[in-house]
């Protein structure tokens, strides 16, 4: 039968067709190859049209500078070539380096988000408040002053001011909310949490820190301590313990771990990362928001590696011991960010003192930090609980 004008257009556009299906699927699969930290990043990426071949290197951890319709866009990406930021640059990296804080992602994405419509969110635009500029006089900062200051107000929101010629060219405020600073919601970022703590290792090489200048006696003998910070009541706090012990007949300081002190020994081993003990777990089960549980077991220097990381700070309360077991309260605070980790623990003598010591934790992950005062009183088993510490 003879082909009709019609039917060879029909062929040539199904040709068409196919062929641009099969190149928007290479694309698609590129950018679904490549891993990403947060969902809101592989939204951008998607629609910058930002494929895994424009990322490709053989250094990592690293940062790549793109141009996407005639804007600088940067994307970082970790040790594990997962990608962690997007954002159009508003920072030096000097100044990252010097002062890290949540909020140079925040706003390098938000910029992103605002040029370029990545997400239908207008939220986290009125959340920021101008005292002087825009976000479209935000978004060509970097170029054009030549300091940076931040100021952190009364722990519930950021004040950022660019300057030139010491005048201000951009000033602008936000909440401290973790969900705003991560562009995430706190489902995803408790799963994020749980994935990522599984695949880390803390790479960092044990140091053992001279705390001897910083010393003071306690009212038990042979016990010192280096005072750190509390964290809303005295009992809460990052102390460490010392002890005069002999080595190779000189008497030295270490940092305290005996059966005889098991206070001291907790504070110590869930405070200080870098804690002389050999092969020490945590066995934890997350309380989620969804009321659903998860529960993993790692190494305990990994563990508090991974939250300081985080930008998390370690506070130890102990509670008591009743019948050989000893309890107490950590507490990760991620003040940068406002919010908390909250952790009940417990161990036996036996797993507290064995060969390989043993921690058991049940984490809250992600409380607001404004609402942690709630959480002290009488304990039970919701993410609201309240715990009590002595006195």
């Amino acid at each position: 039968m003879k082909k009709t004008n019609t039917h060879r257009y029909l062929t040539a556009l199904l040709s068409c067709h196919c062929a641009l299906t099969a190149l928007l699927l290479c694309c698609s699969l590129a950018v679904s190859a490549q891993q990403f930290q947060s969902t809101h990043l592989r939204a951008a990426a998607k629609k910058l049209k930002i494929d895994s071949t424009a990322l490709t290197t053989d250094v990592l951890p690293t940062t790549k500078t793109l141009t996407v319709a005639g804007r600088t866009v940067a994307v970082r990406m970790d040790a594990h070539g997962v990608v962690e930021h997007i954002g159009v640059p508003l920072f030096t990296e000097d100044y990252r380096q010097l002062m890290p804080s949540p909020i140079y992602d925040f706003l390098e994405y938000t910029v992103l988000d605002r040029l370029f419509k990545v997400s239908d969110n207008t939220l986290t635009h009125q959340d920021l408040k101008f005292e002087k500029g825009d976000l479209n006089a935000l978004a060509t900062v970097l170029s054009k002053t030549d300091g940076c200051t931040i100021e952190n107000l009364s722990e519930k929101y950021y004040r950022v001011k660019w300057t030139a010629n010491g005048k201000a060219v951009v000033v602008v405020s936000f909440p401290i909310d973790y969900e705003l600073l991560a562009n995430s919601s706190r489902k995803e970022m408790e799963q994020n949490f749980i994935r990522d703590l599984k695949a880390y290792t803390e790479s960092e090489p044990m140091n053992a820190i001279d705390y001897s200048a910083q010393m003071a006696p306690t009212d038990q003998p042979n016990i010192f301590v280096v005072r750190g910070n509390t964290y809303i009541i005295d009992e809460i706090n990052s102390h460490r313990y010392l002890t005069i012990g002999t080595k190779q007949k000189k008497r030295t300081l270490a940092l305290l771990y005996d059966r005889s002190a098991p206070q001291q020994s907790m504070a110590n081993l869930l405070v200080e990362r870098d804690m002389p003990v050999t092969g020490a777990r945590v066995a934890i089960e997350f309380v989620l928001g969804n009321y659903k549980r998860d529960t993993i077991s790692v190494a305990l220097r990994d563990f508090i590696g991974f939250c300081q990381r985080q930008g998390c700070e370690p506070f130890f309360g102990y509670e008591e011991s009743t019948h050989g077991t000893h309890k107490g309260l950590l507490i990760m605070s991620n003040k940068q960010s406002g919010y908390d980790h909250i952790i009940a623990v417990r161990a036996t003598d036996t797993e507290l003192f064995g060969a390989h010591p043993l921690v058991h934790a049940k984490v809250y992950l992600f409380t607001p930090s404004s609402n942690v005062r709630t959480l002290f009183g009488s304990p039970d088993d919701t993410p609201s609980s309240r715990i009590k510490l002595k006195r």
